[in-house]
């Protein structure tokens, strides 16, 4: 399959999986994605790869990754959806979370550290092993109050561009999303609080 894509320009990336999650382990998912690379750089050795973290892409997960220490075109990318609580109340795949409806986000300095702390390992992580981070996903769900979500994707963006991480939002125009298909209009809170 990489070799479709061979011919390609070089801004085009790749990510062998999102979200490596339940029985492929974070042991698992090192083996397989080493042995993936290999087969990446027999068409595209000077390819792009983005790689994600065991367990859903999460932070958590992020000590377990291990890299080919030879292979240095790699960005590392993580998803960011805490405090879950805030991020997913309401939502309907999620056991639970209609109790967790009315959670805000106002950008105290508690919330603010929980996140800088979940960041600083991210960032502390990066240096130790010398590579670049990609923030791969993060949005908060439409059934939490927009300032709520303003506020906390504002921080996100903020203190991601401060570390100098790339980022991509979830998602353009469902449950998180910053445009209103429906009604043809963005929502512009959302989206100043991405590109100010």
């Amino acid at each position: 399959m990489p070799n479709i894509y061979k011919l390609y320009p070089d801004r085009f990336f790749f990510e062998i999986l999102n979200e490596p999650n339940d029985q492929l382990t974070a042991d698992l998912w090192n083996s397989f994605l080493s042995d993936a690379l290999k087969v990446i750089r027999e068409s595209n050795p000077y390819r792009t790869v983005l790689i994600g973290t065991a367990e859903w892409g999460g932070v958590a997960a992020l000590n377990k990754l291990k890299l080919p220490e030879q292979e240095r075109n790699l960005i590392v990318t993580f998803h960011y959806y805490n405090p879950f609580h805030f991020t997913h109340q309401g939502a309907e795949w999620v056991d639970g979370s209609n109790a967790w409806l009315g959670t805000t986000w106002s950008a105290t300095m508690d919330q603010k550290n929980a996140v800088l702390q979940d960041f600083g390992r991210i960032l502390s992580w990066a240096q130790t092993h010398n590579r670049p981070v990609h923030m791969g996903e993060f949005g908060a769900y439409s059934k939490a109050d927009m300032n709520s979500r303003i506020n906390w994707t504002r921080f996100l963006v903020t203190q991601a561009e401060h570390f100098q991480w790339s980022w991509a939002y979830w998602e353009f125009c469902s449950g998180f999303g910053i445009y209103d298909p429906a009604n043809d209009h963005w929502q512009t809170g959302l989206l100043h609080a991405l590109l100010p």
